[in-house]
């Protein structure tokens, strides 16, 4: 009995064993295994975030003139995320904001030169880790007026005709009005019209503005008298 017993302890310590091996190093093996398969079909692969000038903040401006008559103009937009602007006039900082009660900002630049101007801005953070520079733009600065000649008619003219041919020049790029009626103005400078005037004095209103709103006006009197 003695040997039966000690045969039945020994097989249970053997069934305990196994036990706690399986649940154990056997449990952990059969995990590992399952993460290995998981992780050789995952073809995807997380890349960290990696912060750059374009996900640190924004840079917007709204107006910029194309061309002016006067040496400044307003420069407006707004920022997202940057603490300071900074203006640049013809490859030279002329100013630098600190945009801290609002994103939006307006400010005036001056110093223009005649002729092409070369505008960016750069806004930056404190430590001037993250700086964002903007698209150049180029303002061009006009402040005389443009020609307008006036061939054709005479001014004092009487005529004998109820409609005219009004013949003149003016510089490129110019547009042109009689009496508030626009003109058309060839490449070359040229523009010609017909109107038709009432019997008595007439007096036409011509004008001529460039890009840069410079307006150069002449008022043309031309009297109509019926032949008898």
């Amino acid at each position: 009995m003695k040997n039966i017993s000690k045969t039945i302890y020994i097989y249970l310590f053997l069934i305990a064993l196994t036990v706690i091996l399986i649940f154990t190093v056997g449990f952990k093996l059969i995990l590992n295994s399952s993460i290995f398969i998981a992780n050789f079909f995952n073809n995807k692969k997380e890349v960290p975030f990696s912060k750059t000038t374009e996900t640190y903040g924004s840079l917007t401006i709204d107006n910029i003139p194309v061309a002016t008559n006067t040496p400044e103009i307003v420069v407006g937009g707004s920022v997202i995320n940057y603490e300071k602007i900074q203006f640049y006039l013809n490859e030279r900082k002329v100013k630098e904001i600190k945009p801290y009660s609002s994103d939006s900002f307006s400010e005036t630049i001056s110093d223009l030169k005649e002729g092409n101007n070369t505008i960016y801005l750069k806004a930056a953070s404190i430590d001037t880790n993250f700086v964002k520079k903007s698209d150049p733009y180029n303002v061009f600065l006009k402040t005389t007026m443009p020609k307008l000649e006036i061939t054709e008619p005479a001014d004092g003219s009487v005529v004998s005709n109820q409609e005219i041919t009004i013949k003149g020049q003016t510089d490129k790029e110019v547009f042109v009005k009689i009496n508030d009626l626009p003109i058309t103005v060839d490449v070359n400078g040229n523009f010609q019209t017909t109107t038709r005037l009432t019997e008595g004095e007439n007096k036409l209103s011509i004008t001529a503005e460039d890009i840069a709103s410079n307006i150069e006006s002449k008022i043309l009197t031309i009297t109509y008298q019926k032949e008898d």
